[in-house]
């Protein structure tokens, strides 16, 4: 089981948490940065999962995308109404809100029920858990094993900004598996998988490309060749911003904005490479993937 999943973060999220401008075109994400994703990942017929926030279907280009994504083959799963910076302090009632008005946004602009979710800040408790399997949901992605949340942690408190009252995660992460489990919740008729995002092994370290930009080159080596040996499962995470082309921004402080286009897809063209070949064929949905189990 080899899925790939995309944090659609659009640039208010980032402005929002780091107080910084990026770009004030804000559909630009849905109608120049995605298409980029899904035209390479049309050169293998691989699919792939996009964890969207709900109020930027508000947004005529996230809607248009949202709709071509699904009639090509890819899922669109939900990632909380408004991204907030601090998911994990609150109410039970305030995450129901974050899930609910995502879950039928989707539902109203794609005619078709998510069935994942992932939190912000990749953020998980029993009460999500529990909200997610009243709604029928099949799994959640929101768990990362390890220690990375403290490092995040860390990193959020010297940028300062709103950010640095974020919530990552769970102590409890870091003990966690690193395969699919069945997540507890307070609802037992309906089970719901655990899907953790992939992490090294030993150390721990997420994969995803936000980690592999800030550690440099030298993890970036270290990822691929993690991704050459052979795996029953992985879920690897890109975000959105990863196939952003801001003319000469490259210098920008947002994380994978230091970087050139060019660097980022030719990085990203290797990934989904091995991606492809360590899964024998083709990437499915975690939909798909979870119904064929």
């Amino acid at each position: 089981m080899i899925n790939l999943h995309v944090d659609v973060d659009n640039f208010w999220v980032y402005e929002k948490e780091f107080n910084i401008k990026i770009n004030k075109d804000q559909e630009y994400i849905y109608s120049q940065a995605l298409p980029v994703l899904l035209n390479l990942l049309k050169k293998s017929q691989s699919k792939a999962t996009f964890m969207v926030i709900g109020q930027d279907l508000k947004l005529k280009a996230c809607q248009a995308f949202c709709k071509k994504a699904l009639s090509i083959g890819h899922e669109i799963a939900n990632h909380s109404f408004d991204h907030p910076i601090s998911f994990g302090t609150m109410s039970y009632q305030q995450k129901k809100q974050q899930i609910i008005k995502t879950h039928q946004q989707i539902i109203k602009i794609c005619g078709k029920e998510p069935v994942g979710f992932r939190g912000p800040g990749y953020y998980q408790d029993k009460e999500i858990i529990t909200i997610l399997q009243k709604l029928n949901y099949k799994y959640d992605a929101s768990l990362i094993p390890g220690f990375s949340q403290i490092l995040m942690s860390i990193y959020a408190n010297i940028k300062g900004g709103k950010n640095r009252y974020k919530t990552f995660g769970r102590l409890s992460y870091l003990l966690s598996q690193q395969h699919p489990f069945i997540a507890k919740g307070m609802h037992r008729n309906n089970e719901l998988l655990e899907l953790p995002i992939s992490v090294m092994p030993f150390f721990r370290l997420p994969i995803h490309t936000t980690f592999a930009y800030f550690l440099g080159d030298w993890y970036r080596k270290l990822i691929l060749a993690f991704l050459k040996t052979r795996h029953k499962y992985l879920l690897y995470l890109f975000h959105a911003i990863d196939f952003v082309d801001l003319k000469g921004h490259y210098n920008h402080p947002v994380i994978p904005l230091r970087y050139t286009f060019g660097e980022r897809i030719s990085f990203i063209q290797k990934i989904l490479d091995l991606l492809v070949q360590v899964d024998n064929g083709p990437l499915k949905t975690s939909r798909d993937s979870i119904n064929n189990l």
